[in-house]
């Protein structure tokens, strides 16, 4: 078992010798004369090297090991390394940039050095899956995980992580101490009380306050009948919180503004909800510009020990969100007579700077972008062409694994068919998350065409059903996308997601939902990814393809890519369709707005044709 859990590779010393033997091996001297001029007998022996065969393999791995440092550190140079190994031609600066990452210390590992370095073939080639490709990164990816972080990683089981926590422990003088916060699921009910350290927990593990706390008896409680069978405080908010079951994201992000303030008011006011004052209220405020820094940490499972109230310090629009909510919900309270007043209407909103337009539609992709993206051919299709469909899929088809060649292909071909789907109907993510092959089919008016529009259902906010219209590229990149799950997308009767994982996490919740038992073999059960799921998949295609040197895009497209969500591709639907000139009345229907006046902010900022309608005035400037 101590043989299966080591993860340490076997470290290189090279010595003065061998560099000077790498270069006269990559200047093609030849073996023997390297032998007889550069190492005495001694160091031979040492290295155990008695043959011109023997030392030609270890100067090749030496090599190998060098270029793998100097194209982590500069990935420019990769293309250029990897042609003078295949071709054997190595110019004077290729050497140098070798000999340079030879002389670096290699005794102790280094943050930016690769994991390749350090650790063995079948601990590395895991950890390249979750994109881990440095010490450093490692490293983060623990600390931010916690003690179950190698769960995502396939074929990394516990012994490994142990062993790997263990090897970075041993060399936290130049890595650092890591530090590992236990992230077993948290369960059970507890009081909250003024101990905040020990009761900072989401609403939903809180079962009750202490008496004194509680609201039951606060100063601003109304006389006579409640319109609610409330008791105390934390009643009235489950009761304010029911109001919205049917709105899973309103819900969620009012839970989320009165928790915050519910655990304020009991652990650092050390007040009950009902006793507040506007005093209390603008020291709230306060609180939101600057929390506390034990209240602020990553984003985790609302189950984790290491949940905390902000993921980092709120910007002044979040700030005043948060008190128009609890200023709504204060509202509610005195209007069902369990409050006598609301102190929040003596609050000011915090200061926020008026945005030109409310939506940030600057998020998003120029139409240039967007084309050389999601053409046919453009960057979408090439990546996709360099992992080609397997002509022996199968039906239903076997879950791949991170490992499989035919993994990233088929993760492209998912993308691929996400990003069209979004970018081409400006779905928002819950509604694509939630689309399914039962509500797609073809226009009726364009029977029989051979590039005819498609038309999808999709259940919007307000649970409210809007029809949005498909090109054939995007039922073209589903059906590649259906191929490699092994679902049959003619048959248009199927309650199947549009797009779900091609790729299954080892992890069991990830099996339990997308896994099903078809003849005693595995499949893919067809059910769809949660709205955060494809947000993960939809930042991290297009996040790669800013960070890939090959692919033609300019500096400023790289970044504007590296801050698309999924809610940018809505954006850039709208600014596309209001620059080809859609009626506005139109484009509200394909967007769901309830208001035609939220869909003219698009043509407020349709920036290409306020430059056009400007050119025309000054000639000189065109």
């Amino acid at each position: 078992m101590a043989q299966h859990n080591r993860v340490a590779a076997d470290t290189p010393r090279y010595t003065r010798a061998d560099f000077t033997a790498l270069r006269f091996r990559l200047n093609r001297i030849p073996t023997a004369h390297i032998l007889s001029r550069v190492y005495d007998e001694e160091a031979l022996q040492a290295a155990g090297i008695e043959t011109p065969a023997q030392l030609e393999a270890w100067l090749d791995a030496m090599r190998d090991h060098l270029v793998e440092r100097v194209c982590l550190a500069n990935p420019y140079l990769s293309e250029n390394l990897a042609d003078a190994r295949r071709f054997n031609r190595w110019p004077k600066t290729a050497i140098d940039y070798l000999v340079r990452a030879a002389d670096q210390d290699f005794s102790r590992p280094k943050p930016d050095d690769p994991v390749s370095a350090w650790l063995r073939p079948i601990v590395f080639q895991a950890l390249r899956h979750e994109n881990i490709l440095t010490v450093a990164q490692l490293h983060a990816y623990i600390a931010l995980r916690g003690r179950r972080w190698y769960l995502p990683v396939p074929r990394l089981g516990a012994g490994k992580a142990r062993a790997i926590e263990r090897w970075l422990q041993a060399h936290a003088a130049t890595l650092g101490p890591l530090v590992i916060v236990d992230d077993t699921p948290q369960s059970g009910s507890v009081d909250l009380g003024a101990e905040l350290a020990r009761n900072l927990v989401p609403l939903e593990r809180i079962q009750r306050i202490v008496p004194a706390l509680d609201g039951s008896q606060g100063r601003n409680r109304a006389p006579g009948f409640c319109l609610i069978a409330a008791r105390n405080d934390l009643e009235a908010i489950h009761a304010y919180l029911y109001r919205f079951r049917d709105r899973d994201k309103t819900a969620r992000a009012y839970q989320k503004e009165l928790e915050r303030f519910l655990l304020w008011c009991v652990g650092v006011r050390r007040t009950a909800l009902s006793s507040v004052s506007a005093e209390d209220c603008e020291r709230y405020k306060d609180f939101l510009a600057q929390p506390d820094p034990s209240w602020i940490g990553p984003k985790v499972p609302r189950t984790s020990s290491r949940w905390r109230p902000f993921a980092g310090v709120l910007q002044p629009q979040s700030q005043r969100y948060a008190v128009l909510v609890l200023r709504g919900f204060f509202a509610w309270l005195v209007g069902v007579r369990y409050l006598g007043g609301n102190p929040w209407l003596l609050v000011q909103d915090p200061l926020t700077a008026r945005r030109e337009v409310p939506l940030a539609v600057e998020k998003a992709l120029p139409a240039r972008l967007w084309d050389a993206v999601a053409r046919p051919d453009g960057i979408l299709d090439q990546l996709c062409a360099k992992w080609p469909a397997s002509l022996l899929a199968t039906t239903p088809a076997a879950p791949l694994t991170a490992n499989d060649a035919d993994a990233p292909g088929a993760q492209y071909r998912l993308a691929r068919a996400a990003v069209l789907l979004l970018g081409s109907t400006g779905a928002r993510r819950e509604e694509a998350a939630r689309a399914l092959r039962c509500h797609l089919k073809p226009v009726a008016e364009h029977a029989g065409m051979p590039a005819g529009l498609w038309e999808l259902a999709l259940l919007g906010k307000r649970n409210k059903w809007r029809t949005v219209f498909l090109p054939h590229r995007v039922i073209t990149a589903l059906r590649a996308h259906w191929n490699d799950r092994g679902h049959d997308f003619e048959d248009g009767t199927q309650s199947l997601s549009l797009v779900s994982p091609v790729v299954v996490p080892s992890t069991p919740t990830a099996k339990a939902k997308h896994l099903s038992l078809e003849d005693g073999q595995p499949a893919l059960t067809g059910k769809g990814f949660s709205p955060d799921g494809l947000y993960q998949v939809l930042t991290a295609t297009l996040l790669r393809i800013a960070d890939d040197a090959t692919l033609p895009l300019a500096d400023a497209e790289r970044t504007l890519l590296r801050q698309v969500s999924p809610h940018s591709l809505r954006h850039t639907f709208a600014t596309h369709a209001v620059a080809n000139e859609m009626p506005p009345d139109v484009l509200q229907r394909l967007l769901g707005h309830v208001s035609l006046q939220t869909t003219s902010l698009y043509v407020r900022a349709e920036r290409a044709r306020s430059l056009m309608a400007v050119a025309k005035l000054f000639p000189d400037s065109e």
